[in-house]
């Protein structure tokens, strides 16, 4: 029976977790520690997390899925050092395996005059695209002899001279255009003859055209001739000077190796080179395989390397925006915008800070989220970043706070993130892991945080099926906050409250005889531990539909402050909705 004089604290919800401050200086509503528990489906609830399932019905041979994006309808893993289309593993064309770095990135654009959007690959070691039937490579690589000139039947007078380039074609259209063979070693001197032209056909399969461009008699300049089929021959050049056409373009390089790249704008971008790592180059407009070797700019110093670069929307007026990106170097960003046409200028942003976790920086309506050394920010790269991570700092700084581990930095660029249902994640190893363990999650709607154990390596929000999916360590795609357990494996929660002092004084000792949990077990039992003092008192199973039933504790349980943890692992989506210590003051300490 309850006893004279008893007092009953109660905590009515419970909003997200503080590791900032010591346990027993929270806020009421906050927590030591909250694994699998989902504090933003209701907020002030603790309910178990919904499960992962996975997407494909068998593990890829590649185990570490890395990267994924969908494009085409179609799915696209990076897992390892291969490129897999669904479950299909693509075979490369020149059979050549992606960096050992392990970042690897895409973005989708359509080229002008091409009926296909692509999906264009960023490796350090190869660069690709793909349009969700063939793999090929990123831009077209220019005939490597130049052309073998001759004098055939009738017709020219004059020294003439001749190049080709190679052509895919869309249609009838020219999607893309390789740049052109070196200019044959002397001209060709022709009296009343025309001038054979012999080309060497491309090996590569994207390629279906030649065309041939030649000068006029005693000209340096080449204007297109004619197109042929891509087959090894000597093509007869017949056309008078007169009509002769469209001017060559020498400027179609295509991109260099580079592990990073983003169309906005209608241009194509890389950066993470090897050999220029502070280089950010762009593509010719709507043209994102041509790649003119003057289109780059120096972005800070070799010794601090670009880590990635985003899309970033101001608004400067009301009724004007300007178009800008963000270049993040591991020390510093800046703020990258158009000044004419095409050409592009880079300047340090208003708050200097950089990211070493370029997979986790993503663009959002409230600017570009990043991690850094010292927390999680948001930056609109014309205003100071905004910190939305205090909560969890220590984790950042290499503390152990309330068994949680810190941030493995040395796994910085295995980091991921997305946003989902108003959520952010961001997948991190902790500890001594080298592969992401947790799962870091902030509600936007109750600005409070809370954890998932997920051993996950990326994260992309598929918005045409409005799904999280993840990137597994085991060969699997999974879709996060769907099913009840994690792939058929039950989730375990893992729950501690702050320290209560009481009502009181901090300093008055207590004598602690019930406590009560305000609970739904969803058909099953929960195991509520009740501490005193950081001393175990009790351990109890729970079960039923809100009962409000007293537990009893051991005879002279007496202390300070109380706490309790509680511990799940099922399936089933039990609740709690706050929970409470009855209590007689005795005496100040």
């Amino acid at each position: 029976m309850p006893r004279a004089g008893m007092i009953q604290q109660e905590i009515p919800q419970f909003l997200g977790v503080n590791l900032r401050e010591e346990r027993m200086d929270l806020a009421d509503e906050e927590l030591a520690k909250c694994i699998n528990a989902d504090l933003h489906l209701s907020p002030g609830t603790i309910v178990l997390r919904l499960g992962r399932t996975a997407q494909n019905s068998a593990a890829l041979s590649d185990l570490i899925v890395r990267r994924i994006t969908k494009a085409n309808s179609t799915n696209y893993r990076i897992a390892g050092a291969k490129i897999y289309r669904g479950d299909t593993l693509l075979t490369d064309p020149s059979s050549v395996d992606l960096s050992s770095n392990l970042i690897t990135t895409f973005d989708t654009h359509r080229p002008d005059n091409d009926s296909t959007t692509w999906l264009f690959i960023a490796d350090d070691a190869v660069m690709r695209k793909d349009d969700a039937t063939d793999l090929r490579r990123w831009g077209i690589t220019g005939p490597a002899a130049a052309a073998t000139l001759s004098a055939t039947g009738t017709g020219l007078t004059g020294d003439y001279n001749a190049r080709y380039t190679y052509v895919r074609k869309s249609g009838s259209n020219i999607a893309h255009e390789s740049n052109p063979s070196a200019a044959a070693g002397s001209a060709q001197t022709l009296s009343n003859e025309n001038l054979g032209v012999a080309v060497i056909a491309s090996s590569d399969g994207q390629v279906d055209k030649i065309r041939i461009y030649r000068t006029i008699a005693g000209g340096s300049t080449y204007l297109f001739d004619q197109e042929v089929d891509n087959t090894t021959a000597t093509v007869t050049s017949s056309q008078a000077d007169t009509a002769l056409t469209t001017l060559m373009e020498e400027d179609n390089d295509e991109p260099a190796l580079a592990s990073w790249c983003l169309e906005n704008g209608g241009f194509m971008f890389t950066c993470r080179e090897a050999s220029n790592p502070h280089y950010l180059r762009w593509s010719k407009r709507f043209r994102p395989e041509s790649f003119p070797s003057t289109n780059f700019i120096k972005v800070g110093a070799p010794e601090d390397p670009l880590q990635c670069i985003l899309p970033a929307t101001t608004v400067v007026g009301p009724k004007q925006t300007v178009a800008m990106m963000g270049a993040f170097t591991r020390l510093t960003k800046y703020v990258v915008t158009q000044n004419i046409v095409s050409e592009f200028k880079a300047e340090e942003a208003l708050s200097h800070r950089g990211t070493p976790a370029p997979q986790a920086a993503i663009t959002t309506e409230r600017g570009i989220l990043f991690v850094a050394r010292d927390g999680i920010f948001a930056s609109t790269l014309l205003a100071p970043d905004f910190p939305f991570a205090e909560k969890i700092l220590p984790l950042f700084f290499g503390e152990t706070v309330n068994e949680m581990d810190p941030i493995n930095w040395s796994a910085a660029t295995k980091m991921s993130a997305a946003l989902f249902k108003n959520r952010y994640y961001l997948s991190y190893a902790s500890g001594s892991n080298v592969f992401p363990d947790k799962i870091a999650v902030f509600s936007n709607d109750t600005k409070k945080w809370y954890h998932y154990d997920h051993p996950i390596s990326s994260l992309y929000y598929e918005e045409g099926n409005d799904q999280l999916l993840a990137g597994g360590q085991n060969g699997f795609v999974y879709i996060l906050e769907n099913g009840s357990t994690d792939d058929g494996t039950d989730i375990s929660l893992d729950v501690q409250t702050k320290d209560y002092w009481g009502t009181e004084s901090r300093f008055t000792k207590k004598l602690f005889p019930y406590f009560k949990v305000d609970f739904a077990g969803d058909g099953d039992s929960i195991t509520a531990n009740f501490f005193v003092d950081g001393v175990s008192k009790r351990s109890v199973s729970i079960s039923g539909d809100r009962t409000g039933k007293l537990l009893r504790l051991p005879e002279n349980t007496m202390g300070q402050r109380w706490r309790i943890k509680f511990s799940y692992t099922g399936s089933k989506r039990p609740r709690i909705y706050g929970c409470s210590a009855m209590y007689v003051p005795l005496q100040a300490a």
